[in-house]
């Protein structure tokens, strides 16, 4: 340890910092000029110039990094100096600039630089561990090191719960806008739409739906020359970086499609809160249960509709692998099932000369021909019968839309809503008396009610019923989402049969929007359900009440007349 004193000349290092995260950057224009680095690095300058004795050495600068902990590069790279003898002497303008971890400042001014023989200096805090007097501040110094690390923990504070309140009123206050939006210009808080870039995503999931896997989706873009997403935002002027960018000029790759094929935001709804981290000095990220998540519906302008997501959604949990050499998946891809194990039925291909034979067979029976028979079947027999299938189906739509626009064009749907609307009011209710039961079980644990183990055991089972409950609320408001997506074009999905009315040809997009899954028999019989079938019995119940109230009308009216 060197003897600090006032008469020997020292090699000195200039810290600088500033960071936003502390509230460096005040609301009051004075503090933000007086905190920043320049003004900082002015007030050292000008103290040093009457103290001879100090020779910089070097400055560093940590802008942008916060003091609540010292986790720093430049820092980090000041204590390298001063370990290897190059420095013997650190200047700052004060102790709020070198830090405001109250145990770990302390632990640096009292401990690490006198046992180093560093000389430290806060100038506008009066405090130089060299001077005789430095004794003096021993009680002052902790004191002022714990204030800031009060402020810093106020700062925090006042930060998440502004942010919380922006998010529960359903303002996006990400860092980064999703691609295919940008910020309104009167409300950063606003999301608007991108057009150009909106476009591109309307293709992306056009295309998804068309069959392409997102490494070809992503060689499409890359083929027609769009620019990436951090492409664009940096030809629009954003500063954004990412650390996976691997080439000069960033391509798509299928990354990228599946985060935007995933991102809900697309339907006009912000999901945000997703991780949070436990305080202001500890910035390690964690992810938070799904049922704290902060959820806006109708937030912004929807690019994709509800429904046309939750298709993707569905596609994406399919197995929808392409065959090698194809553009896309096989119409059927991820839709076709053995009716007795469940396994997949696996498209199979020979060749006879120039001409080609397809066929399907079990899946679970080429690992196990024990567990399931063949089930061979011929391609064209699937075809044929799934398309005659869907040709009778949409003639049956064709005759219910009638039916219905007899009626009420609205009323079934309008029904459906209002049921959707009640399962969903139920099951938010169990989340929230679950929530209740969780705390009240806290309340006994700690007043000693119950112990330990218990306490464990009812949270873990309060927590898997909120999960189911919160599963269900979200497989509701896809159904609801289904229904509304008609009642806003004002048109119920029926239409979504009615645009095939001609159809003479089975394609990838046909089969996703109107098959839910064929499954084939050992006898080889067949059996397609199609999407909606629930709905489409409901209507065929709802048309038969409307029917028997018509006829008991009527039979009342005759009744009276007679």
């Amino acid at each position: 340890m060197l003897n600090l004193t006032l008469d020997r000349e020292y090699k000195a290092a200039i810290y600088l910092r500033l960071s936003r995260e502390d509230g460096d950057f005040s609301v009051v224009n004075e503090k933000t000029e007086s905190n920043s680095i320049s003004n900082q690095r002015l007030l050292i300058k000008e103290y040093l110039k009457k103290h001879p004795e100090i020779a910089v050495v070097r400055e560093y600068c940590d802008d942008g990094y916060t003091g609540a902990n010292f986790d720093r590069p430049q820092f980090q790279r000041m204590m390298e100096a001063i370990r290897v003898g190059e420095i013997d002497c650190v200047v700052v303008k004060d102790l709020s600039r070198f830090g405001r971890e109250y145990i770990g400042a302390g632990e640096y001014i009292e401990k690490v630089f006198p046992r180093l023989g560093v000389r430290f200096i806060a100038i506008n805090d009066n405090y130089d561990n060299a001077k005789p007097d430095a004794g003096n501040n021993a009680l002052v110094l902790p004191f002022k090191n714990l204030m800031n690390d009060s402020y810093c923990r106020d700062i925090s504070i006042k930060v998440r719960s502004n942010l919380d309140a922006k998010r529960r009123n359903g303002q996006f206050v990400g860092a980064h806008v999703p691609f295919g939006y940008m910020r309104a210009p009167d409300n950063k808080n606003q999301l608007v739409i991108d057009p150009p870039a909106a476009s591109v995503v309307q293709d992306i999931f056009r295309w998804k739906i068309e069959g392409l896997s997102p490494n070809r989706i992503a060689d499409r873009l890359n083929e027609i020359n769009v620019p990436s997403p951090i492409e664009y935002k940096k030809a629009h002027g954003s500063k954004q970086r990412t650390c996976f960018q691997t080439k000069k000029v960033a391509v798509w790759s299928a990354v990228a499609i599946y985060r935007i094929l995933r991102n809900e935001v697309y339907t006009g709804t912000l999901v945000q809160g997703k991780t949070t981290s436990p305080n202001h000095k500890v910035k390690k990220t964690i992810a938070k249960p799904q049922t704290e998540w902060s959820r806006t519906e109708n937030a912004h302008e929807a690019i994709i509709s509800p429904a046309q997501f939750d298709l993707v959604r569905k596609i994406m949990l399919e197995d929808t692998r392409s065959p090698a050499g194809a553009p896309g998946v096989h119409p059927f891809s991820g839709k076709i099932f053995c009716a007795d194990c469940g396994s997949p039925m696996v498209r199979k291909v020979n060749h006879h000369g120039k001409r080609e034979y397809a066929y399907f067979v079990c899946n679970g029976n080429k690992h196990d021909k024990k567990s399931c028979s063949s089930h061979i079947i011929k391609e064209s027999i699937v075809y044929d019968t799934v398309l005659a299938v869907v040709q009778g189906h949409i003639a049956a739509a064709m005759n219910m839309s009638a039916a219905l626009e007899q009626i009420d064009r609205l009323a079934w749907e309008n029904r459906e809503i209002e049921k959707i609307n009640a399962k969903i009011s139920f099951q938010e209710e169990m989340i929230e008396k679950n929530r209740r039961l969780k705390v009240g079980a806290y309340e006994d644990f700690k007043s000693g009610f119950i112990t330990r183990e218990e306490y464990k055991a009812f949270t873990a089972q309060f927590d898997i019923q909120i999960n189911e409950a919160t599963e269900a609320v979200n497989q509701l408001i896809s159904e609801r989402n289904s229904v509304m997506d008609g009642l806003v074009a004002q048109q119920g999905w029926l239409e979504q049969f009615k645009q095939y009315k001609n159809i003479q040809e089975l394609t990838r997009s046909t089969v996703v929007n109107l098959i839910d899954n064929i499954r084939i028999h050992a006898s080889k019989d067949i059996d397609v359900a199609l999407m909606h079938g629930d709905r489409f019995a409901s209507i065929v119940a709802f048309l038969k009440e409307e029917q028997t109230g018509q006829t008991q009308q009527a039979a009342q009216l005759v009744k009276g007349v007679i």
